[in-house]
């Protein structure tokens, strides 16, 4: 068996790739013994660190920090999608038909002070659908568990959550009025990415890691919801599978999951442009010196389209 240490974001709905493998025995029909316990430090910001100290062989984040990290700090290859779309849901205090972008004007909304890339994101696509973010009051310097609290007690008429808050909060009377996904697109929201070490090891580790994910997403793809939610019930202790299964069942909706690992061209593209007018780079790079699938080959030659 080879050994595979994995650092990633938080626990969300969103990644139920990542426990199929686990769960599923993949990892271990591919030979490989994944310990993905390696801490990821206050809002993810160990995870570029546990790569370069050699704590981890993969990380699983956004984007924007082995962007930004190349050309000053190190080279950490992208090598595999997990999401495809953003799979936050915008929650707001009565229904909303037709919501739109100007249906924030003039509010307060609730994002979480380690939102980095959420924020950074929701700007961009707004500016980009010729929305004015400047006339929306965003709170985005609490923590998302103070953040949860005073949105109960009445602070703000909307809340940016993530899919398995979306639908507690949805069980209270609140109302999920649109996605992210559903309202901005594909975009490589949730990558894994390395170091070049491991895409060079001889052992054919990195090949077989991002294999497993991919046979993960083709099981969610062929299984329903219900059997998709008890398969990683046991990474949600205490949480109802129903309320997985409807987690799951918005996020599929929604296009989330790819069918495979590769990462599509033109929507990398367009977030690396968000990311630039952010400030976090100088300019977008070129696709194919930042994205590396692993020897052996992954996915369709041509993956620049949704």
């Amino acid at each position: 068996m080879i050994d595979v240490r994995v650092t990633s974001s938080a626990l969300h709905t969103n990644y139920a790739p990542c426990y199929l493998a686990d769960t599923l025995g993949i990892y271990a029909a591919n030979g490989l013994r994944v310990d993905a316990s390696i801490p990821a430090g206050p809002g993810s910001s160990w995870l570029s660190s546990n790569l370069l100290d050699d704590k981890a062989d993969f990380a699983m984040g956004g984007i924007w920090i082995p962007l930004a990290y190349r050309g000053r700090l190190a080279e950490l290859p992208i090598c595999a999608l997990v999401c495809h779309r953003n799979p936050q849901a915008i929650m707001a205090r009565r229904p909303i038909e037709n919501f739109g972008w100007e249906s924030l004007y003039g509010q307060k909304m609730l994002l979480s002070m380690s939102s980095t890339s959420q924020w950074m994101f929701l700007e961009g696509v707004m500016k980009q659908a010729g929305a004015d973010p400047s006339k929306v009051q965003f709170l985005r310097d609490l923590d998302a568990l103070t953040n949860i609290r005073l949105w109960r007690a009445g602070l703000g008429a909307f809340f940016l959550a993530d899919p398995l808050t979306a639908e507690e909060l949805e069980d209270e009377g609140y109302h999920v009025v649109t996605t992210l996904g559903r309202i901005c697109g594909p975009v490589p929201w949730s990558v894994y990415y390395t170091a070049p070490r491991v895409l060079q090891r001889e052992d054919g580790m990195a090949s077989l890691f991002v294999r497993s994910i991919g046979e993960a997403l083709g099981w969610m793809h062929a299984h329903t919801d219900e059997e998709v939610a008890e398969a990683i019930a046991s990474y949600f202790p205490g949480k109802p599978v129903a309320l997985l299964a409807r987690s799951i069942a918005r996020l599929r909706a929604d296009g989330v999951w790819r069918q495979d690992t590769t990462i599509p061209r033109d929507p990398f593209d367009n977030y690396q442009r968000i990311i630039a007018d952010f400030g976090l780079i100088e300019r977008p790079f070129p696709f194919d010196d930042v994205v590396s699938y692993p020897a052996g080959g992954i996915g369709p030659p041509d993956v620049s389209r949704d």
